[in-house]
């Protein structure tokens, strides 16, 4: 009877546990999910591929929606040891992990194996690297075997232990004796990883050397999957090395073949997890099923591929490596954006990628909202650039006239203007061409290279002096309808020696300047602008005549001034690429110089009064609405 009661017992306890499990699976599933949230702790770490329960997730930042429970979070990037974690999540939980990923860099070096004879099979370590001479990258620092293995009689046998250092490239120069009365052979191919064989024994793969062999007759084979066996005799000379050029031209499918090439001969080529080398690789015969392939080179994205080897059917594959730029993340206020990058459509945002260091156009449209277009500058960097970016409601619409009235107030082109205070807009370009007194004719160019900052140069001439200068403009505009700035001009000029008779002394004419001019603007978009400005000038001239010649030249042959300046102008924009233009200036302290009066003759001095009348030619920039 106390045996049944105790049977009865257990069997209630065991009825009750599972009516518990049951009631705990179902309370799981009816739990709202959760949220985790992985975030980077440091720059390294951002990027990283993030796992969770072993799928991929993604890479940090990332958000995810889960269930409630306990999950497994891993975070790994190439260099660093993996962050792993376990994380219970209750329902409707928003649980932040920030990550720190530990540097894990292996100590590498490499090492540059030559030899007298070349195609020589190396083995480092017991494993076959190639044939000589050989680059051999990645080995981790401290003692490594090296040993080129004699293919027969006549060869001497080399093996010796290398030590590598980290970042550093040791080398091996092998000697390998042949002896005289014998010969050797070397056999190229036009497919890379041909098969190649002499008097049915295979030697190796393309290029294959072949040392020790008795002069006369040979048979060369040569095997490539996809096509048919080539063979050709060949006479070994004694003393000497024979090369062999064989080429493929009838297709055939009989062997398996993994082909793998890349357009980085220094990347490394990792077949089913183990390393190949450097690339062209071939395996031949392969097995049949499915291989993982992955190229890799420093400084270049890493490129992965599947590919299956069966019955007439082969892996070939091209990895076309592109180099690493600025890792990109896009994103927008609304759904369904597009992006274009330099006009370039690149897909919906949010979007993330690696674009080219420098300057980028970056645009993102939407139906119903008003497009967003502007410059953004790359700089290398391996952190995430986050760009984001708000659309507002697409504009009423409006009457044509008053659209396009609008689109030309806002046009940078159309209301660049060079004499004012605010530099020339980033991606514009102008000609100026003048004429007036004294500079009877001049040219002038300028650029802009940031919001605040721009550059020219600038040639004038009145026969007598030919000036050059480089100027730098850096200013603000403050608003709309202001605008203030400081323009930097350092140059020099040269015109015609003269020559003193009786004594046939030439005396030289050259002259070096400064000047610093502040310009303060009154903007009338698109219409142009007024402009005044204050300046100091520094003048160094070499003139020793003046007048009409006809006095005795200058004892004292250089004249040194220092002149200060007040001057306007008013520039008209007449069309989106043409500007007409005034200026008016006068020194209103300093001497006069020598150099400026008499151009004309009639023994007049420097008018101290000096104006340009000429026209600007506008080009680059995108126009409004584009």
């Amino acid at each position: 009877m106390q045996g049944l009661l105790r049977v009865g017992g257990f069997v209630r306890i065991v009825f009750a546990l599972g009516l518990l499990l049951v009631s705990s699976a179902a309370f799981a599933q009816d739990a709202p999910p959760a949220v985790l949230v992985v975030t980077a702790s440091d720059a390294a770490t951002s990027g990283a591929a993030v796992r969770i329960d072993g799928e991929p997730s993604g890479n940090v930042p990332v958000r995810k929606t889960l269930t409630a429970g306990r999950h497994l979070l891993q975070v790994g990037k190439r260099g660093f040891a993996t962050f792993s974690k376990w994380v219970d999540l209750v329902g409707g939980q928003v649980l932040t992990v920030p990550v720190a990923l530990q540097s894990q860099a292996t100590k590498t070096g490499s090492l540059l194996i030559t030899a007298d004879v070349t195609g020589m099979p190396v083995y480092i370590d017991g494993q076959r690297r190639g044939g000589t001479p050989l680059v051999v990258d990645g080995l981790t620092a401290g003692d490594h075997e090296v040993e080129i293995r004699s293919p027969g009689e006549g060869y001497q046998p080399f093996l010796r232990v290398v030590t590598i250092k980290a970042n550093e490239r040791a080398m091996v120069d092998a000697t390998i004796r042949v002896a005289p009365e014998l010969g050797s052979l070397r056999v190229i191919a036009n497919v890379p990883g041909a098969v190649i064989s002499l008097d049915g024994v295979d030697i190796g793969v393309a290029p294959a050397a072949k040392g020790a062999l008795t002069p006369g007759e040979h048979s060369v084979m040569a095997r490539a999957t996809g096509y048919e066996a080539v063979e050709q005799p060949v006479t070994v000379i004694a003393g000497r090395e024979r090369v062999v050029s064989i080429r493929f031209t009838t297709a055939s499918t009989d062997i398996a073949r993994i082909l793998v090439r890349a357009s980085v001969p220094e990347a490394t080529v990792t077949i089913d997890g183990e390393d190949y080398g450097n690339p062209p690789i071939t395996i031949e015969p392969a097995e049949f099923g499915t291989h993982s392939i992955v190229v890799r080179a420093p400084g270049f994205r890493e490129v992965r591929r599947t590919c299956s080897v069966g019955p007439s059917r082969n892996c070939d594959v091209y990895a076309e490596l592109n180099a690493l730029g600025v890792p990109v993340r896009i994103e927008a206020n609304v759904s369904g954006a597009q992006l274009f990058i330099d006009g370039e459509a690149r897909g919906p945002v949010p979007w993330e990628g690696d674009l080219p260091a420098g300057t980028h156009q970056l645009a993102v449209r939407a139906e119903g909202y008003g497009n967003h277009v502007e410059q953004i500058r790359l700089q290398k960097s391996p952190r995430i650039r986050l760009i984001q970016v708000i659309l507002g409601a697409a504009a009423v619409s409006m009457d044509p006239a008053k659209r396009d009235k609008e689109a030309e107030r806002n046009d940078p082109l159309r209301n660049t203007v060079t004499h004012a205070g605010a530099p020339v807009p980033v991606g514009v370009a102008t000609l100026d061409f003048s004429t007036g007194w004294p500079w009877l004719a001049s040219l002038g160019m300028r650029t802009g290279l940031t919001k605040f900052l721009d550059v020219g140069l600038y040639v004038g001439t009145f026969g007598r002096l030919t000036d050059f200068a480089v100027s730098t403009k850096a200013g603000w505009r403050v608003s709309r309808n202001f605008s203030l700035g400081g323009d930097l001009q350092i140059g020099g000029g040269v015109g015609p020696a003269q020559r003193e008779e009786p004594s046939g002394l030439r005396h030289p004419t050259n002259n070096f300047f400064i000047s610093l001019d502040a310009i303060f603007s009154l903007h009338f978009p698109p219409r142009g602008a007024f402009s005044l400005w204050i300046a100091g000038d520094f003048n160094s001239d070499r003139w020793d005549f003046e007048g009409r010649n006809s006095r005795a030249f200058e004892t004292s042959s250089r004249q040194n001034v220092v002149r200060a300046r007040l001057g306007g102008s008013l520039e008209i924009v007449v069309t989106r690429k043409w500007n007409v233009w005034i200026e008016v200036e006068g020194i209103v302290a300093g001497e006069r110089r020598r150099i400026l009066g008499d151009v004309f003759g009639g023994g007049h001095p420097d008018s101290l009064v000096y104006g340009q009348f000429g026209a600007t030619f506008k080009f680059g920039g995108a126009k409004a609405g584009s």
